[in-house]
């Protein structure tokens, strides 16, 4: 529809990417084959004519007849729908019920007329939030993720288009569902960094769906326990209007301690020299967990309930490092570790996917003995096994995700009670309840603390808080145990105190001493190609280009400032050197006057420039 070109146009013009390459957002692939239009349009027809399967793997729940919100949930529920702001930040402790608020939203608005947007970041939420809204909705909602099959997927996304639906939930790529009559979108976990595209136009889907909501008059609300800084700082200058849940549904309290880690781990004596510790130089060849969380785990089973581990790293051991010279196997096509999987006997690069049978002899000098350095959550699920034979562990991670149907297999398993312990990385934090956990245990957060990163910071604190949502949120209270290396560190005392108002005020401090987002933008240019003199000459092209410019538009020092170039983080992936530029520049400054869109498409240069506005990773 015009609609959407419209919108596309902003998309391509806001994103620095040309108006064609926009169009595969729009649509799934089978859309742009138009010989297959008359055999995709006679099967609709046919499953139009059926009962609509139900989408495999889905969780059910018993159906709804109302909602019924407490006082709270009510003022925040009247606040958003009777706003003046098109959005609403929803900022309400975990446990409080924004998906409550959510459905009450819904239905007001469908009983308009109108069209529901849902969001969320990950696919392994959607199993939860399906049904809950299933429940309530029943066939009104259409459901897209990549989780589906391509059967699956088609009959959704033309029930949508075909306005056979009211209510579409998806992932990230769902902002560009072809719904019309939209009146209200909602962005749950908006401060997820999986909402944000990595390959070009490297859109945002919470900005977008922002300004999806304006530009079609809907309402727009964007709930989190953790907002990031970009929309609480919307929120504090009156860009959002902010509604606030301050109390758990449940009423429950939860006891937080910290447990020193330093004291039982063991840590080679070249290690201990160094000023912070991370749990990647552990060897990890005895002890994992301090002992008391042990006997934490074996007291909660025996009271009948339920634990969650989450140690935010895959696989089996960090990575292997040479005994004698101290050289770590890396992968041959990327300048990072391997990562040792499968009790030890596969190395995977979880960046190109390399793999081989784990190397017995050092590249370097050919000796056998290894260092294991960080545990993963394989290693974690082996120990707990090993350690509590009765205990029922299982895995929850990206390693295990083989369908939509093995993701609802866990996930249900452990609601009725067939795991006592689910181990898994930050997938397990993100907005699932489960009443009968009465123990979190978070496992070395540091290592995320100490990433060359400015957002760092700000990810680990969202990260502590949101696992130790899991934990109270049913008629038992809970308990949560961080066990680390940094244990009187500040960011761990406010995360542990829920103190987000505290941490992001020290925050912002530092964010405007640095003149970083929010407070500015910023824009990350890549060029990467298998020569690095190539990539080189291309990107010192790039910036004498955008320094002539800057002058000749009149763009002071004051208004932009560039970084680099310099090698990005990863320096090297399937082959291809990576050279960054950072541009840093005045709110008021649009992304074209930053960075022309002409001089991307100018001759000069041979090699893809990739354009990431408002990126938030630097690696």
């Amino acid at each position: 529809s015009e609609e959407q070109l419209s919108f596309l146009r902003w998309v391509s013009s806001y994103y620095l990417t040309s108006f064609a390459k926009c169009f595969d957002v729009l649509a799934p692939g089978f859309i742009w084959n138009a010989n297959k239009y008359p055999e995709i349009l006679k099967r609709f027809e046919q499953l139009k004519l059926k009962k609509q399967k139900p989408i495999k793997g889905e969780m059910k729940l018993a159906k709804r007849i109302s909602i019924d919100l407490n006082e709270e949930q009510q003022i925040a529920y009247e606040k958003i729908r009777f706003a003046t702001l098109s959005t609403s930040l929803l900022y309400g402790v975990t446990g409080s019920g924004k998906t409550e608020v959510y459905l009450k939203l819904a239905l007001d608005v469908i009983s308009q007329g109108k069209k529901v947007l849902l969001l969320v970041p990950e696919i392994a939420l959607t199993p939860q939030m399906t049904a809950r809204f299933r429940a309530v909705f029943g066939e009104q909602l259409c459901v897209m993720h990549s989780g589906l099959t391509p059967v699956e997927y088609m009959q959704e996304w033309l029930r949508s288009y075909f306005g056979m639906c009211d209510i579409v939930l998806g992932v990230r790529t769902s902002v560009f569902s072809p719904l019309n009559h939209i009146g209200l979108i909602i962005v749950d976990e908006e401060h997820d960094g999986s909402y944000k595209c990595s390959d070009m136009p490297c859109y945002h889907a919470r900005d977008v769906a922002v300004m999806r909501a304006t530009r079609q008059g809907a309402l727009c609300v964007l709930g989190s326990a953790t907002p990031s800084l970009e929309s609480f700082f919307n929120a504090q200058n009156g860009r959002y209007q902010l509604v606030t849940l301050t109390q758990k549904y449940s009423g429950q309290t939860v006891e937080c301690h910290v447990v020193d880690a330093r004291p039982e781990v063991l840590v080679r004596k070249s290690d201990q020299k160094r000023k912070v510790i991370k749990s990647s130089y552990i060897d990890f060849s005895e002890v994992v967990f301090a002992q008391v969380i042990l006997e934490e785990i074996e007291k909660n089973k025996k009271n009948g309930k339920q634990s969650i581990i989450m140690l935010n790293r895959r696989g089996y051991v960090n990575y292997a490092l040479c005994a004698t010279c101290g050289t770590p196997l890396t992968c041959p096509h990327c300048a990072v570790t391997t990562t040792l999987h499968q009790k030890g006997e596969k190395e995977i690069c979880h960046y190109c996917s390399f793999t081989t049978p784990t190397r017995q002899s050092c590249p370097e000098c050919g000796e056998s003995k290894f260092y294991l350095k960080g545990a993963g959550t394989q290693n974690i699920e082996e120990r707990l096994i090993q350690l509590m034979p009765a205990l029922r562990v299982a895995r929850f991670d990206r390693d295990v995700f083989t369908s939509q149907s093995r993701i609802t297999k866990i996930l249900d398993d452990f609601r009725l009670g067939n795991i006592d312990c689910l181990v898994g990385t930050q997938l397990l934090a993100k907005g699932h309840d489960f009443p009968n956990v009465g123990l979190v245990v978070i496992l070395h957060v540091e290592d995320a603390l100490f990433l060359p990163d400015f957002r760092s910071a700000e990810r680990t604190f969202q990260l502590i808080t949101q696992t130790m949502g899991r934990a109270g949120r049913g008629a038992i209270s809970g308990k949560v145990y961080l066990q680390s290396l940094i244990p009187n560190h500040p960011l761990i005392e406010n995360a542990l105190h829920l103190n987000f108002e505290g941490f992001s005020k020290k925050e912002m401090q530092k964010r405007m001493m640095g003149w970083l987002p929010p407070l500015s933008r910023q824009i990350l240019l890549e060029v990467s190609h298998r020569k690095i003199e190539k990539a080189q000459g291309c990107i010192a092209k790039l910036k004498e280009m955008l320094i002539q410019g800057w002058k000749r538009d009149g763009i002071t020092p004051e208004q932009v400032r560039l970084a680099g170039p310099f090698p990005a983080t990863i320096s090297k992936i399937n082959q291809l050197y990576r050279l960054q530029i950072c541009l840093t520049a005045a709110k008021n400054l649009a992304p074209q006057k930053v960075m022309p869109f002409e001089l991307l498409q100018s001759k000069e240069f041979d090699i893809p420039i990739k354009v990431d506005v408002d990126p938030i990773v630097f690696l």
